[in-house]
């Protein structure tokens, strides 16, 4: 599995990029196996299974052709969150028999924890946008005078939606939809992912023209992902990514904290990897416990 991240030092300068782009039936095994020493079933969740707990969040991968594996589970004892187009798998609640027996099966090509993703530190106020030295940083003026201001790119972050409302940013956003359950919105209800959008697209028009995006010319899509409380989980990300290449995204912003990548969470890098094999970016902030 290649892994190949546009890994930037903080959010504040993610988009710097955009300035040089512009079977029937589920038969399942009796006996439950001895977990030490499953290769199927990744460490995290192996952990996880050992609590105890009655329900557990998790994703599957398949081996075989996402239809038969699709129609295999047909009957399981589980709950099923979501399938997948970008990777072969789903994202499902089941019991620890479940997912062991699961492990057993040989069309499953591994078994990871549906893990949680989260906006870390504190959020000033929409109206004071952290990123008011991000432009300078990466010299973006140098850029904008030579008619480089990302116009023509879409950019689909991630986060805790976008407030649409903000002087900065009406007019920025170009579709938008909502993977939060329980939260029938994709309005920011915590202020992390309007920051964001005003760091990449911002127009400044709040300050006067103080308070620049790195990239004015670019479109937005808004992708919500992480609920109000600041909370998300990976099998969130997985359809947010599929949704924004779906959609248009040049570039796909995770500006998250808690986001393992690599061996230790095969489908989020997956997903992302078969992003970037379309023709997308993907940007991943590697501070604030990214």
């Amino acid at each position: 599995m290649k892994k190949i991240f546009y890994i930037l030092a903080s959010s504040m300068s993610l988009i710097v990029l955009v300035m040089f782009l512009f079977a029937p039936g589920f038969l399942l095994s009796e006996s439950l196996p001895d977990l030490s020493g499953e290769p199927k079933i990744d460490a995290s969740l192996r952990k996880e299974l050992s609590l105890g707990s009655d329900e557990i969040p998790f994703i599957m991968l398949f081996n075989q052709s996402r239809l038969a594996s699709w129609e295999k589970l047909q009957g399981a004892p589980l709950h099923m969150v979501r399938r997948y187009d970008i990777i072969p798998g789903v994202a499902a609640m089941g019991s620890p028999g479940t997912i062991r027996r699961l492990a057993r099966e040989q069309w499953i090509e591994g078994l990871y924890l549906d893990g949680s993703v989260f906006v870390s530190g504190p959020v000033r106020s929409e109206d004071d946008f952290a990123g008011e030295s991000s432009a300078r940083m990466v010299n973006a003026s140098y850029l904008w005078s030579q008619g480089i201001n990302g116009s023509g790119v879409i950019v689909a972050v991630l986060d805790s939606g976008i407030n649409q409302n903000h002087l900065d940013l009406i007019g920025k956003v170009v579709g938008e939809v909502n993977f939060v359950k329980n939260e029938e919105t994709t309005n920011d209800l915590l202020g992390h992912g309007t920051m964001v959008a005003g760091i990449i697209a911002g127009s400044g028009e709040a300050s006067g023209g103080k308070y620049v995006g790195v990239a004015p010319g670019a479109r937005l899509l808004n992708v919500r992902v992480i609920d109000s409380e600041g909370d998300g989980r990976d099998s969130d990300i997985i359809a947010g990514i599929e949704w924004a290449l779906n959609n248009g995204a040049d570039i796909i912003s995770l500006s998250l904290g808690g986001l393992d990548l690599g061996e230790t969470n095969l489908p989020v890098t997956m997903a992302a990897d078969n992003a970037m094999d379309a023709g997308a970016i993907v940007c991943v902030a590697a501070g604030n416990s990214g």
